[in-house]
């Protein structure tokens, strides 16, 4: 099935680009009111296709999959079921990100490689993975944004297909260690709004060219 074949690939990527470490992050596709999402404690080498599990979006009963589901299933399901633009979220624990993170401090867009984010990535206030609560925190702060922070946790990177989301995840990743750069030499300067939507406006062709 193509969608589980693009999610393993995009899961022993996202490790193979330093993402993650271990068996952390997590990555989901919606279709419809199914969600297919990587399993729980498995390390992503050892990921194949039947792994990947098929969750029913209104009832949170899995339909297909012998594995457990991720832990961080509930706040796939609340973030779909909030915003049916979302198609796709990868969930990581990318370095400077969560740095950022753990300081609770939002990373300001210092760089277009993230303008279709928003104007900055902000972070949503802090509880226990795979908890409800931070299901309703992400769905708070993410908004209508394309990534958002989980405090003392991770990133989340949405978009209305899995490649636009594997490189939202990228994107923040990036910029967070721009502007930790920033931070450290006393000058971050963020793009303007009109820079931020100029940029935006380029992307419709770049991303997609």
């Amino acid at each position: 099935m193509q969608v589980k074949k693009d999610i393993v690939h995009y899961a022993k990527l996202m490790e193979a680009n330093g993402l993650v470490v271990g068996t952390a992050g997590n990555i989901s596709v919606r279709i419809d009111n199914t969600m297919y999402i990587t399993p729980s404690a498995l390390p992503y080498a050892e990921m194949e296709e039947e792994d990947i599990l098929e969750v029913d979006l209104v009832s949170g009963a899995v339909l297909a999959g012998k594995r457990k589901p991720s832990s961080e299933t509930p706040m796939h399901s609340n973030i779909y079921k909030h915003n049916s633009r979302i198609k796709a979220i990868v969930h990581t624990h990318s370095t400077y990100a969560t740095m950022f993170a753990c300081a609770h401090l939002p990373i300001p867009i210092v760089h277009y490689i993230a303008a279709d984010i928003g104007n900055k990535i902000d972070v949503a206030p802090y509880a226990r993975y795979g908890s409800e609560q931070l299901a309703v925190h992400a769905v708070n702060t993410l908004g209508d944004n394309n990534g958002v922070l989980l405090a003392n946790h991770g990133v989340i990177a949405v978009g209305e297909t899995l490649k636009d989301a594997f490189r939202r995840a990228e994107a923040i990743e990036e910029v967070a260690h721009l502007a930790f750069g920033c931070h450290l030499l006393n000058s971050v300067k963020p793009l303007s709004e009109k820079d931020l939507a100029e940029a935006v406006e380029g992307f419709k062709t770049y991303v997609s060219g």
